[in-house]
């Protein structure tokens, strides 16, 4: 992505979405032909300029979608729908398409065909552990950099000793430099994220709180322009301190850089104005995890449970942080709370080992 403010290029167009997007959601998508200028409705109709197909299945189903054949029957009958795929859509709006990630980065999907061992679930344990993090994250794919293959590598080695799952994590730590820094998967909040920098001078042609947040948020997908991310959500603080989403945000950027005391001290605002923000108490969970404060992580993860009962992430990674603390009863239920609420959940063989273990 680019952080410049793009040009309004759909201005005047009427673009229309089918199939599963790539690198969007299809409401990010949405929202993103707005920010350019132009609409996205639902439906194809006679005023639609584009439809676009998602990269994901893109000439491969042989049944057509309604969409597409609405809008061809109406180019049958003189209209003018463009039918373009997603990568054409994305370049126009200046950004990386699945195949220029596919070219700088490792998809999860590349490296699961080199460690079949390790499953999708093992994956978001091991993340929680703080092993790796994603250098980029689309609506179909995680994508990973160089660095990261060695830590799949020692986990699928590791997996194939038969060692459980606490041993395997611990085990790959302990190979590590005592100085390496480790990161934590981070719940994603969009419209979403010694604080020292909120009362920074804009220097640019003035903007609104809002407009320097949408430039962030154009700018905090890609590790390239984390600081164009970085500077644009500081200026948003700036013109409005209270910006608990630039907060937010920020504070992610910040732990993507290593940077823990700053996004643990952004994550304690944001909690302080916004006390009934379930994903801000579990974002700084994490954050507290990570540093080792398995205690503070506990309140945290304890007090988005009580706004979100049912909040399968909380679940697990309380469940988790009570076994690194040594205390089995605690972890025991929270394993039994997480099958309670998504028997057949993405973790769930996971929860399920962890009681196995537990009872043997």
């Amino acid at each position: 992505m680019t952080a410049q403010d793009p040009p309004k290029i759909f201005a005047d167009h009427s673009v229309v979405f089918t199939g599963k997007l790539a690198a969007l959601s299809r409401r990010e998508a949405q929202e993103l032909v707005a920010r350019l200028g132009g609409e996205a409705p639902p439906r194809v109709s006679k005023s639609t300029t584009f439809l676009v197909m998602g990269e994901e299945g893109y000439l491969s189903d042989f049944v057509k979608s309604n969409k597409l054949k609405r809008a061809e029957e109406l180019n049958a009958e003189g209209g003018n729908v463009r039918i373009i795929p997603e990568s054409e859509f994305l370049e126009m709006a200046d950004m990386e398409s699945k195949a220029a990630l596919e070219k700088k980065y490792y998809s999860l999907e590349r490296i699961q065909r080199v460690y079949p061992r390790l499953r999708p679930d093992l994956i978001r344990y091991f993340a929680h552990w703080g092993l790796f993090t994603p250098a980029v994250k689309t609506n179909a794919e995680h994508y990973y950099q160089f660095k990261d293959l060695l830590t799949f590598r020692q986990i699928d080695e590791l997996l194939g000793h038969k060692l459980p799952l606490r041993a395997v994590a611990k085990r790959v730590l302990e190979m590590r430099q005592p100085s390496a820094q480790t990161s934590l998967r981070f719940e994603e909040n969009r419209p979403k994220g010694i604080v020292l920098s909120l009362q920074k001078t804009v220097k640019e042609p003035p903007r609104t709180a809002e407009e320097w947040y949408e430039t962030g948020f154009k700018a905090d997908g890609n590790p390239e322009t984390y600081d164009t991310a970085i500077d644009a959500y500081e200026n948003a603080l700036a013109m409005a301190p209270a910006y608990v989403d630039a907060m937010v945000n920020l504070a992610n950027l910040y732990f993507h850089k290593n940077d823990l005391p700053r996004a643990i001290t952004l994550l304690e605002k944001a909690l302080q104005l916004d006390e009934n923000n379930y994903l801000v108490s579990y974002n700084l969970a994490n954050l507290y995890d990570e540093n080792g404060q398995f205690e503070r992580a506990v309140q945290l993860y304890q007090r988005a449970l009580l706004l979100f009962p049912n909040y399968e992430p909380a679940l697990f990674n309380l469940a988790v942080v009570y076994e690194k603390l040594g205390h089995a009863a605690p972890a025991k239920s929270y394993w039994k709370k997480y099958l309670e609420v998504e028997p057949e959940g993405e973790w769930a063989v996971i929860a399920k080992e962890h009681l196995a273990e537990v009872n043997a």
